[in-house]
């Protein structure tokens, strides 16, 4: 990842400070990243987007998908910000949706659905 970040940075013309002011960190933290001594920064979203590359392709150098619709990216940047008991909660509430069916989802007329409900679909 260090080696990505590097290149993006200077593609982009910045310095590690430059970049360290985008994304709200100190240049050390960019070069720690740099070096390859950080390789899962909580930052990830954050620098993916102010260097404008995908997450997935900074983190692992995965080719982009061409024609992403700009939500499943956005998705990407969001799960990237979580931590993991939030990942395996959100995990299994996408394939208990997936799972139940798109009718078993029926909004309440406050247009949110609460977690607790999304929990309990069978």
């Amino acid at each position: 990842m260090g080696g990505r970040l590097t290149y993006s940075r200077i593609e982009k013309g910045w310095t590690q400070h430059q970049l360290a002011a985008a994304v709200g960190t100190s240049q050390a933290v960019i070069q720690r990243i740099e070096a390859g001594k950080c390789n899962h920064p909580r930052i990830l979203s954050e620098l993916a987007e102010a260097l404008e590359v995908n997450p997935a392709w900074l983190m692992f150098g995965v080719n982009v998908i061409e024609g992403l619709e700009q939500e499943a990216i956005e998705t990407a940047r969001a799960w990237s910000r979580l931590m993991e008991p939030q990942r395996t909660v959100l995990k299994e509430m996408i394939l208990r949706i997936a799972e139940s069916g798109p009718e078993s989802v029926q909004l309440p007329e406050s247009g949110v659905l609460e977690t607790s409900q999304l929990l309990g679909l069978r």
